[in-house]
């Protein structure tokens, strides 16, 4: 056949001739009957390997414990009910103002609905930043001076003291495993805040055309 004739060709083309095969009881009992090379002997330490495996249980329990608590407030953030986001929410109208003329809008929550703790602060927050910029466009649009400085003196407080940057990768439901003792909101680690601040310096700066699309696709009212 054709495949016996390709396997001839390369047999005799080989430069290393395969070995000549030893059929030799003789030789076999004289190898088997010597000692083992020390090299190769495997000396058993079950004492060794106890205390070894005794390491690593310990070193997990360790990992386990000092992971307990970021797996809990990072991978497990925890839930509230529609009554808590409600009460957070009341809370943080006490803190953060609203401009001459706006009001606080009423939260609707669907049937049986969870959030994440902390969510009635972060609304609360946003509804704050969004009527002081729709003030603020307000303002240049009547050229009124004394209210443009209120509402960025207003709005500059709120990125300083009530906004947070999640980490590089951190679920959307991210929140500090410490958070601070007032409203927050949490933004995503994509330069969204870093784009609010740059309209507020644009809005100061003459350019209000950011501030107020931003006005008109979130206002409040």
């Amino acid at each position: 056949m054709k495949n016996d004739s390709t396997l001839l060709r390369l047999r005799r083309a080989n430069p290393y001739p395969l070995p000549a095969t030893v059929d030799d009881p003789a030789l076999l009992a004289r190898i088997t009957a010597g000692p083992p090379d020390s090299r190769l002997r495997i000396r058993p330490t079950p004492r060794r390997r106890r205390g070894l495996v005794l390491a690593l249980s310990l070193a997990v329990m360790v990992l386990l414990a000092s992971t307990a608590y970021a797996l809990s407030t990072w991978v497990f953030p925890s839930f509230v009910k529609p009554e808590v986001t409600a009460l957070e929410y009341r809370r943080a109208q006490r803190e953060l103002p609203l401009p001459p003329g706006y009001s606080w809008p009423v939260l609707h929550f669907a049937q049986n609905s969870v959030t994440g703790k902390g969510a009635g602060g972060g609304h609360a927050v946003l509804i704050s930043q969004n009527a002081w910029e729709c003030y603020w466009v307000d303002a240049i649009r009547k050229d009124d001076r004394a209210a443009q400085r209120q509402a960025r003196r207003h709005l500059e407080a709120l990125l300083a003291h009530n906004m947070i940057v999640a980490p590089r990768g951190a679920p959307e439901d991210w929140r500090p495993a410490s958070p601070p003792n007032r409203p927050y909101a949490v933004w995503a680690y994509d330069g969204g805040l870093a784009w609010v601040r740059g309209t507020y310096e644009l809005a100061a700066a003459g350019d209000s055309r950011r501030l107020a699309q931003s006005c008109r696709a979130n206002s409040p009212r």
